[in-house]
C-alpha cells in the first residue's frame, strides 16, 4: 500500500478513538459552586469530616411571618434553593435597587419551583405584614415564590449576623442596624454558595448564571 494512503487510513481510524477519549474525559465535566463560611473549632481551626472534606456552616433555623401573614420557617424552604437579602421598606435608594434586581431574578426563574427569593426586613418595628404586602405589590412579587419576612428583631439580627455573616452598624442614638446590599445564594442544604452585589446588574447576571449552575449540579446528582 502506498505510504501516504496508509498514513491517511491510519489517521481516519484514529479519529474515532480520539473522539471517544475526548467525550470520556470531558463529556461529563460541569462547573460547581464554592461553599462559604467553614465551621471552625474553639481554636479557630477549620473542621473537616471523616473523608477530610471541609464542613460548612448551615443557615440556622428561623420562624418569621410573610407579607401574606403566613408563618414561614427555614423548614418551609427545605427542598428549594433561595436568594436572600436584607432590606427595609422605607429605604430611599439602595433597597429599591436591590428589589428591582430581585424582580429580575424572579422573572428569570418564575417557572422553576426549586428557586425562591427571601427578603428579610431589618426594621420589623415599622415593616408590618401590611407594609410588606404593599411593598411586595410594588415589585410584582409572587407570594408563592418571593417571601418578605418580618418578626422578632433579635431573631432577624441574629440570623443576619450568625447565619449570613452580615455586619451590624452602630447608629448613634438608635438601635444597632444592618444595611447590606448583598444577595446570598443558599442551596438546598442551607449552605451559602454565592455572594453578590444586589445593586449591580452585572453581578446579578452572575447570580442568575450561578443559579443555573447549581440547578445543573442538582440535576446531575439525581
Amino acid at each position: 500500500m502506498n505510504p501516504v494512503k496508509a498514513l491517511i487510513l491510519g489517521l481516519l481510524l484514529l479519529v474515532p478513538v480520539l473522539v471517544f477519549l475526548f467525550i470520556g474525559t470531558f463529556g461529563e465535566h460541569h462547573f460547581t459552586l464554592k461553599h462559604y463560611f467553614p465551621e471552625v473549632d474553639e481554636q479557630g481551626e477549620i473542621i473537616v469530616d471523616a473523608a477530610g472534606d471541609t464542613v460548612f456552616k448551615q443557615i440556622p433555623p428561623f420562624a418569621l411571618t410573610s407579607q401574606e401573614g403566613q408563618a414561614i420557617s427555614a423548614e418551609d424552604l427545605d427542598g428549594s434553593m433561595y436568594v436572600a437579602n436584607f432590606f427595609f421598606a422605607s429605604c430611599p435608594d439602595v433597597c429599591k435597587k436591590m428589589s428591582s434586581q430581585m424582580t429580575r431574578v424572579q422573572e428569570r426563574f418564575q417557572d422553576v419551583p426549586d428557586v425562591k427569593l427571601v427578603s428579610f426586613t431589618v426594621n420589623p418595628e415599622h415593616d408590618s405584614v401590611e407594609v410588606l404586602q404593599e411593598y411586595a405589590a410594588m415589585y410584582g412579587a409572587d407570594s408563592e415564590k418571593w417571601f418578605f419576612l418580618t418578626g422578632d428583631r433579635q431573631e432577624i439580627y441574629t440570623l443576619a449576623e450568625k447565619g449570613f455573616y452580615l455586619p451590624v452598624q452602630q447608629v448613634a442614638g438608635q438601635q444597632d442596624f444592618i444595611h447590606s446590599e448583598k444577595f446570598l445564594l443558599v442551596d438546598k442544604n442551607r449552605r451559602v454558595r454565592g455572594i453578590y452585589d444586589g445593586t449591580d446588574r452585572e453581578d446579578v447576571d452572575r447570580l442568575i448564571i450561578e443559579i443555573n449552575v447549581l440547578l445543573d449540579e442538582y440535576s446531575k446528582s439525581k
